[in-house]
């Protein structure tokens, strides 16, 4: 008999040679990881910031402080009763609030010190166009540019508003309505981007539209990571379409607060809620769903399905703010919202009315809204 041991071990070549494939493996890894990785941070910081205001605005519904104000600083310095601000700077000084002298948009730089006014910071919130924007700086650290409207409505203190959510977690609801602001996450620190580090609310600052092209299944299915898919639909895939329209320049789909609010700046409201259908009383045309004017909308719709009666704001006339960034809208958007590989929730806005729905996103009819949320 042999007293030679049988070898069981890796050669040392053959370590060499697995250590070596686990190398370029995460050569080629670890950059997409780490770039995952920062995304999904910079997605729970903005997150944050919006849900520790709307925190604030919530506790301010909730004791009747919502207003009306008779301008931003005077809203803020009933904020700050509720929302931890260690500096505050006027509409001439914004950039004393502001960790750079420009903002770098889609569309070229603009100065900080030009957004004076509502208008300049494309807010949607309605009745703010004219009004002075205000600069603040959170305890957090996060520099803010704020507007606020003076004729906002008040809302009902006993009333839960819904939240819009992202990952299932809470991120703003009505309660925010009445304030319009822009805000940078990240400090001094480059590149000083909308889209970026460089964050919305409730504005269109740097927005832009595209037709939606679509993505068939396939692309889909090989970019969904990249940006930032559940699901892909069987065949063309509008919605997919126009979320990779809107990240190719930096930029999100407006989730569905934001259109909410751009309807209640269209037709003059600051209590549009996440769901709510907003028509005028006289709207005799039929879609489908019911005929008739909006008190006719309770008698030929159930009411319990899609919307329920506190869901329906019913107006006499529709007008438009005076605000140019929100006085042309017309249409219909997808929203930010992907309910399953087959729908996606969308909001619509013609002369007579504004409504939601979830939709099946191989529809060609929906634009994509590109903002800086």
């Amino acid at each position: 008999m042999s007293n030679k041991k049988e070898q069981t071990g890796f050669s040392l070549a053959e370590i060499l040679i697995a250590l070596t494939v686990l190398g370029v493996a995460a050569m080629l890894t670890l950059p997409q990881f780490i770039q995952d990785f920062r995304e999904k941070m910079e997605k729970e910081q903005v997150r944050t910031v919006k849900y520790k205001l709307t925190q604030a605005t919530d506790k301010m519904k909730s004791l009747d402080l919502i207003g009306p104000y008779e301008s931003t600083e005077k809203f803020i310095n009933v904020l700050k009763q509720h929302y931890k601000v260690i500096k505050i700077c006027d509409n001439i000084n914004l950039a004393k609030c502001w960790p750079s002298k420009t903002i770098l948009t889609a569309d070229g730089e603009v100065a900080v010190n030009s957004i004076t006014t509502g208008e300049e910071l494309k807010a949607l919130t309605y009745g703010s166009a004219q009004t002075k924007t205000m600069g603040l700086v959170t305890a957090d650290g996060i520099s803010m540019i704020l507007a606020y409207s003076p004729v906002c409505s008040q809302l009902d203190p006993m009333r839960t508003y819904e939240w819009s959510t992202e990952d299932s977690k809470p991120v703003t609801n009505a309660t925010t309505n009445c304030i319009s602001a822009i805000f940078d996450i990240n400090g001094g620190k480059k590149p000083n981007r909308l889209g970026k580090d460089v964050r919305t609310l409730n504005s269109l600052f740097g927005a832009k539209k595209f037709q939606a092209i679509a993505m068939s299944k396939e692309d889909c299915e090989r970019n969904k990571t990249k940006y930032g898919l559940n699901g892909c639909y069987y065949e063309e895939d509008y919605f997919a379409g126009a979320v990779k329209a809107c990240a190719d320049i930096g930029l999100h789909l407006a989730d569905m607060q934001t259109l909410a609010n751009l309807a209640g700046a269209k037709y003059g409201r600051t209590d549009i809620d996440v769901h709510t259908l907003i028509m005028r009383n006289d709207y005799n045309e039929g879609d489908g769903t019911f005929t008739g004017n909006c008190d006719d909308f309770f008698k030929t719709h159930d009411i319990n399905g899609r919307y329920a009666i506190s869901d329906v704001i019913c107006v006499n006339t529709l007008q438009n703010d005076i605000n140019s960034a929100v006085a042309s809208i017309d249409g219909y958007f997808w929203s930010s919202s992907e309910v399953s590989a087959t729908l996606a929730e969308k909001r619509n806005f013609s002369a007579n009315s504004s409504a939601w729905a979830a939709l099946e996103r191989n529809n060609s009819n929906y634009t994509a809204f590109c903002v800086g949320d």
